[in-house]
């Protein structure tokens, strides 16, 4: 058991999401560390007067199996820090389903690990347009709002596609039954403290709206007034945070200066990734398309990754960006060569590749800023360096901020890196984080 108390402890289902985090409590003055790992305590010292701790992970990705195995550990790590808050980090567009990602079999042992005084969700983030009112999720796509199950991109999803919209539904679909809406109907009546009470006295766990500023500060008031004694638990996207935090003054943050080059990756078959790589490519970044075939290959895997590797530091030799990608939005050939493959794991194939590249250039000094497009990509690429934790340096676009390292290693101590989710960013998001802000 640490001695140390925190305010806030995470763990984030991917590593996109859990930057997230970072970047919404470090832009409300909380000095967060982000670890890509179970600390030892000794190492905690070295940052013991952050008052908030996370934990990357990759259980987005996982299957129930995985998450029975691994996540107790995680929780009572969280636990052992005594905060007032311990948040299961999921995305705001809520997507998993019963064997990958599955967010109820995760809450469930939560709860059974934390014992908490009660359990919220909060999904709605108003500042990157995901919305809940009344229990629906809704987000933005190329400025037109859709319910997420009629979302263009989120509802045909390849991994986990969202195919209900009423969050309630979609839990109960995952496995748990005791998920209960407290929507805005109830937010302005005389008796909503009362009721949320008894909700929490009957265990449930409770669903928060949040579509606009006003009610997400709301919900964070409800969730703070009902939390003053014990741990909350809560299942929430980064929007928890925002809304908790809502009365705290945002700090002032350094621009983020251009860069001669950085080195891409995508792990993402994201259309919105693809139209990044698109732009990137129309404005000097040079493409490298990454052949799955030889990806998977065990036999030539090493020697691809030489190739590569080698490509990029020719590339940076002459100033110029390389851009390593697997896709170009969803490939069904693509799909289908991994799928007869028999290669159960090539997300985690795939990020590790991609590590090992930023592994092996950036020991030649070539680089001290990467970009990385995938949550899951992010997670196994980031496992693949010998980077210890993440902290905050400044915000880059909304979601996304640009992280720095903090490694034993040289050579991967003090590394800018920006991890993206698929569905975040503009067309100029790599582009952007070459030139930088003017």
């Amino acid at each position: 058991m640490l001695s140390s108390e925190k305010e806030l402890a995470y763990y984030g289902d991917d590593f996109t999401g859990s930057t997230d985090v970072l970047e919404s409590l470090s832009l409300k003055g909380k000095k967060t560390v982000l670890w890509l790992r179970i600390p030892h305590p000794s190492e905690l010292k070295e940052f013991e007067d952050y008052s908030c701790v996370g934990l990357a992970g990759v259980s987005r990705s996982k299957d129930p199996e995985w998450m029975n195995s691994e996540l107790p550990a995680v929780f009572k790590f969280l636990k052992s820090l005594n905060p007032q808050y311990v948040h299961y980090k999921v995305c705001s567009t809520f997507d998993s389903n019963v064997d990958k990602g599955n967010i109820a079999t995760a809450m469930k042992i939560g709860i059974q690990t934390i014992e908490p005084s009660w359990t919220s969700i909060l999904v709605g983030t108003p500042k990157i347009k995901r919305y809940v009112c009344f229990g629906e999720l809704f987000a933005d796509y190329k400025g037109e709002v859709f319910p997420i199950d009629r979302h263009p991109v989120m509802s045909c999803h390849p991994a986990t596609p969202m195919t209900e919209s009423n969050l309630i539904k979609h839990m109960q679909a995952l496995g748990s039954d005791d998920c209960v809406s407290f929507n805005l109907a109830m937010y302005n009546g005389v008796n909503s403290h009362s009721h949320l009470s008894s909700l929490i006295a009957a265990q449930k766990v409770v669903l928060f709206d949040s579509f606009d500023e006003t009610s997400l500060a709301k919900a964070g008031a409800f969730i703070k007034d009902h939390s003053q004694t014990g741990t909350h638990f809560t299942v929430s996207s980064s929007g928890f945070e925002d809304a908790i935090y809502f009365d705290s003054e945002r700090i002032e943050s350094p621009s983020i200066v251009g860069k001669s080059r950085i080195l891409a990756l995508s792990g993402s078959c994201s259309l919105i990734t693809s139209a990044q790589i698109s732009y990137a490519i129309e404005n000097g970044f040079s493409p490298i398309k990454l052949d799955v075939s030889r990806l998977i290959d065990e036999n030539s895997r090493e020697v691809y990754l030489n190739e590569v590797t080698e490509h990029c530091t020719e590339l940076l030799t002459d100033q110029i960006s390389p851009l390593v990608y697997s896709a170009l939005g969803p490939n069904e050939e693509t799909l289908n060569l991994v799928k007869n493959s028999g290669c159960e794991s090539f997300d985690q194939v795939l990020g590790q590749f991609l590590g090992n590249i930023a592994s092996k250039v950036a020991e030649s000094g070539m680089i001290d800023r990467i970009a990385v497009a995938g949550g899951d990509t992010s997670g196994y690429c980031l496992q693949s360096l010998n980077v210890d934790a993440l902290t905050f340096v400044a915000p880059f676009c909304p979601g996304v901020p640009l992280c720095r390292t903090h490694s034993k290693h040289a050579n991967f101590n003090g590394l800018e890196v920006a991890l993206k989710g698929g569905q975040m960013g503009d067309d100029d998001f790599f582009v952007k984080l070459l030139a930088g802000e003017e």
